[in-house]
């Protein structure tokens, strides 16, 4: 009897927790995704976003109310060779690529992402379902929220364990059945880890050797374990469980 209680209380408690939209304590089922370091597999490559990424992402963006509502905002440069005023010696520098108001439709997928790594260096990507705008007017976070950042320093070489990272975070109000989703979409692109947790949009939150510092929008890989660079440590001897579940691991 008291078993059954107890379980009334908290089923009670999770139903009134979903209520709650607001910037600090909406939740959310909250992935990580650890993507391979091959260069020529980045999801902002153009064929790879539209045969490996885009459908998957479009699942369940398209069973929210929003999704006509999703905005795109992207950071990328290209290579630009210029004469120093100086000494007149030639030097590239790398400027920000203009794209304009994204929207989630084939028009602005083609303009956000890159043909190769080779015309320009793609540094991250958000997707908000609604856009970013509408949440500040509605005064709540997005229903759906992915950031996926490039690994590599287009300036300075350096050792990386994952070559992008992946955030994707679905409100649990919304109740999408986004697992299945996930994990099949890990299982095609082989990520090198795929991992899940709840957790609130502008909570910070520190669990095992995990801690985020920072709301969802502002999660990257730098910093979460154990204070430091994830590319420091090797990779295969990462602790995931029990804070995360694991999705998928490469095989």
């Amino acid at each position: 009897m008291i078993e059954k209680v107890k379980s009334l209380i908290k089923s009670k408690i999770d139903e009134f927790s979903l209520l709650d939209t607001g910037w600090d304590n909406r939740p959310y089922d909250f992935y990580l995704i650890f993507g391979q370091n091959d260069e020529d597999k980045s999801p902002w490559i153009k064929s790879n976003w539209e045969n490996n990424f885009e459908s998957y992402f479009d699942k369940l963006i398209k069973q929210t109310e929003t999704a006509d509502k999703t905005g795109i905002r992207v950071v990328k440069y290209k290579p630009e060779k210029q004469i120093a005023k100086k000494d007149k010696k030639e030097f590239i520098h790398h400027s920000e690529v203009k794209t304009g108001r994204l929207n989630w439709d084939s028009k602005s997928h083609e303009k956000w992402t890159i043909e190769s790594n080779l015309k320009n260096y793609f540094l991250n990507t958000e997707i908000w379902t609604p856009r970013w705008t509408i949440c500040e007017k509605r005064n709540s976070p997005p229903d759906i929220f992915i950031s996926i950042s490039n690994e590599r320093d287009f300036e300075d070489a350096r050792e990386i364990k994952f070559g992008y990272f992946i955030v994707v975070a679905i409100a649990k109000n919304l109740k999408i059945a986004s697992k299945s989703v996930m994990k099949e979409m890990a299982e095609g692109i082989n990520s090198k880890a795929t991992i899940a947790k709840s957790r609130k949009w502008g909570r910070t939150e520190k669990a095992g050797n995990w801690t985020f510092v920072n709301g969802i929008q502002h999660t990257f890989s730098n910093g979460i374990y154990k204070g430091g660079n994830l590319h420091t440590y090797n990779f295969e001897m990462l602790i995931f469980e029990p804070t995360w579940k694991i999705i998928y691991k490469e095989k």
